[in-house]
């Protein structure tokens, strides 16, 4: 067995050097946690929109739910801005 000594030496540098690099603990930034809370918020939101199709649809299938949860992600989202009578309409002086 000639010739392994350089083998073994080898093998404990890789061992020694895998044991000293560690992870070091993953820190999640601000914009991480709001991102993370952000699709949070998407996979419950859709699905409390399955959950209601089921209600909705109880004879419907699965594949028929999953179109209809589909064809609701795809649409345009609404227009939804505030939208205030301003004085003027309402007759209102200064």
């Amino acid at each position: 067995m000639i010739g392994t000594g350089g083998f073994r030496l080898k093998l404990a540098r890789l061992t020694r050097s895998r044991t000293k690099a560690q992870p070091r603990a993953f820190h999640w930034t601000l914009e991480a946690q709001r991102m993370r809370s952000t699709l949070d918020m998407h996979d419950l939101g859709v699905q409390l929109y399955r959950q209601r199709m089921r209600r909705e649809h109880p004879d419907a299938s699965r594949g028929e739910i999953e179109s209809l949860v589909r064809t609701w992600l795809k649409a345009p989202s609404p227009d939804i801005r505030l939208r205030l009578p301003s004085r003027g309409h309402r007759g209102l002086v200064g």
